[in-house]
């Protein structure tokens, strides 16, 4: 599960970011530019199926065209074909070495399907080449945090926030890691520049709950609950942490009532908190 959410993650934050490639001259025969440029077109329009088969034309028109091979490997992990989109990366990689965005790829396709150690290689390559590439850091800092290199994934995460310092799920990441630490001031100050860059992400507020509950600060919480709720009114786990918190205020109605708002969205433990505290 872990590795799956680094690869979710990894394919998230380098659509976000909209990474550019690098270049190196290119040379190749018109009929390759020309089907490379058709590719560019169908990718554009989401059409893959075409897309790859101009792509491959471009290949077969100049095994060189490094680019259509770079696009065929994204198509092919945006289709789950991990083992084709390593295939391709590689030979892109075999034309231009130099591709950090290729190795940073590659790894992704690595991650999905278990090869930790060239995962790992892949990453130490990408920021061989390109130290300022912040998607890297924040694939290292994902990797160490799931190994449980808490303190190295916090330095990761760091870096990258000197590169990209308005990327606000990087301070999300920084601040699970601070949170597991049990760094709950820490954590709640990450979350809460989270929520500066972007005030309608349900978890920054969500997060930040449970570090204030954590420091026993539950009107912090319990502020923070109504915030989130009100971003997502249908989300019945919210009741159940605004409830949880409310009880340790000494409100037991208001809690009660969250619970059974809860219970009506049939939150699986929302019954069990009733019958604890609603008696």
């Amino acid at each position: 599960m872990k590795k799956r959410n680094i690869y979710l993650v990894l394919m998230v934050v380098i659509g976000i970011c909209g990474c550019v490639q690098q270049k190196k001259s290119g040379g190749f025969s018109e009929a390759s530019e020309a089907s490379f440029n058709k590719g560019n077109e169908c990718l554009f329009a989401s059409d893959l199926p075409n897309a790859r088969k101009n792509y491959e034309a471009a290949v077969s028109a100049d095994s060189n065209n490094w680019k259509a091979l770079y696009e065929l490997a994204n198509i092919a992990e945006l289709q789950g074909d991990f083992g084709a989109a390593i295939n391709y990366f590689t030979q892109c990689l075999a034309k231009n070495d130099t591709m950090a965005i290729a190795y940073l790829g590659r790894a992704n396709a690595y991650i999905a399907v278990g090869e930790d150690k060239r995962y790992m290689q892949d990453i130490k390559k990408t920021l061989a080449l390109k130290p300022d590439f912040y998607v890297a850091w924040i694939a290292k800092g994902r990797t160490d945090e799931a190994n449980g290199n808490l303190k190295q994934a916090v330095e990761d995460f760091s870096t990258a926030i000197k590169l990209q310092p308005n990327f606000y799920l990087t301070y999300s990441m920084r601040g699970s890691c601070k949170f597991k630490q049990k760094d709950y001031r820490g954590a709640i100050e990450d979350y809460t520049k989270e929520i500066d860059i972007n005030p309608n992400h349900l978890m920054g507020f969500v997060n930040r709950a449970i570090a204030y509950g954590e420091m026993q600060e539950f009107r912090s919480a319990v502020n923070d609950m109504n915030m989130a709720i009100n971003l997502n009114p249908i989300w019945s786990q919210g009741y159940i942490y605004r409830g949880i918190y409310l009880i340790k205020l000494n409100k037991k109605d208001s809690a009660c009532y969250d619970f059974a708002v809860a219970n009506k969205m049939n939150n699986p433990t929302a019954n069990d908190y009733r019958r604890q505290y609603c008696k």
